[in-house]
């Protein structure tokens, strides 16, 4: 179901209703209530009360709101003919549903669908991903010259009409250059930003079996994928490497509010144990090369070594396994030089042959 801000709307599973006051995301929405309370409510948990609908009449029912709730502030963002020209509409729930990879389209959509190579054409983006992003498009109609030509953002699971044009000039979309920031509430790893030039093949537009029925417009257009998110996130991985080790070494502050990492491994008060094994520690660790695991290894227990220093732990073993001892003299090496500790291999009955026990007797 697709809101706008002004449209009034009962609750679901509640008494009530109220208006549309602003458009949250792709998925939800602010209802002003009688009171004058703005309440964050899920789309899929209204019904938009329209007389025209079966269901809206069904539940038609008048919500008196303050008028300064029944519609955005700006009036400006009407056009003059009761369209907001920035609207992007929802997708087909199905489309959404049965995605089998996140991409991003421009499409061409005719306004005439009986006469498909005459009249204006609508040009829209499609953001069939799970992620609201930030766009910035260019023409590029000659080498080293680019034209600003659209900005903005789209929500999740959303279309936007970018402009609407005559055949005349679609010759100047032809190619062109786009960018994206991508952006989710809560992510595992950052998304580089997207940067890519585009080329179409302008004889297409004139030509009418070039223009097809598509899901994502339910209508006739040209669509072309300008950004397939899913495998551009597996090749960006490298590079999200890249970026995470140029960074800077976190300030005294930050690596103080990072001490708590040693917690997650405790087994009883003051105690822990750490499974260096790199699977323990990384989901997929099938694209490092070996001096890169040594490297994690390394670091990760020396961040665990310094957090059981300063948490006041009194016990920690370690587990590297057995392999070829290349990491066991790694740890032994950085244990040499840290002062105040003992450390000898854990219990075999207990872990193996592949284990050190690190004792910390100054917090006894």
């Amino acid at each position: 179901m697709k809101l706008q801000v002004g449209d009034q709307v009962k609750f679901l599973d509640a008494v009530g209703g109220g208006v549309v006051s602003k458009i949250l995301s792709s998925r939800m929405v602010l209802v002003a209530d009688e009171d004058g309370f703005e309440i964050p409510t899920m789309i899929s948990e209204l019904i938009k009360i329209d007389p025209s609908d079966a269901g809206g009449r069904f539940f038609k029912e008048e919500f008196r709101v303050p008028a300064m709730a029944s519609r955005e502030e700006n009036p400006e963002e009407d056009n003059g003919n009761g369209e907001n020209e920035d609207e992007s509409d929802f997708l087909d729930p199905g489309v959404i549903r049965n995605r089998k990879s996140e991409d991003i389209f421009l499409a061409f959509v005719p306004h005439d669908q009986k006469w498909l190579i005459t009249g204006l054409v609508d040009i829209s983006l499609i953001n069939n991903t799970s992620f609201d992003i930030i766009y910035n498009l260019f023409h590029r109609p000659a080498p080293r010259n680019h034209i600003g030509v659209d900005y903005g953002s789209l929500f999740a699971g959303t279309r936007q009409v970018l402009a609407t044009v005559s055949r005349e000039s679609l010759s100047q979309w032809t190619e062109g250059s786009i960018q994206f920031l991508f952006h989710k509430e809560q992510l595992d790893e950052i998304i580089p930003p997207f940067n890519s030039d585009f080329q179409i093949d302008g004889t297409k537009f004139h030509k009418e079996g070039a223009y097809r029925d598509s899901s994502l417009l339910n209508e006739k257009g040209i669509v072309i994928k300008v950004v397939a998110l899913t495998r551009y996130m597996e090749e960006s991985r490298p590079k999200i490497k890249e970026i995470r080790e140029s960074m800077p070494a976190p300030s005294d502050s930050t690596h103080r509010e990072k001490r708590s990492i040693i917690f997650s491994h405790q087994t009883e008060p003051r105690k822990a144990v750490v499974d260096l094994h790199i699977h323990e520690l990384i989901e997929d660790p099938s694209n490092l090369q070996k001096t890169e695991i040594l490297e994690f290894q390394k670091g990760y227990f020396i961040r665990c070594l310094d957090d059981a220093i300063g948490n006041n732990f009194l016990n920690v073993v370690f587990i590297h396994g057995v392999g070829n001892g290349i990491l066991r003299n790694i740890l032994s090496d950085h244990l040499k030089k840290t002062g105040d500790i003992e450390w000898f291999d854990a219990p075999m009955a207990l872990y193996g042959i592949g284990a050190i026990e690190v004792r910390i007797p100054h917090n006894l």
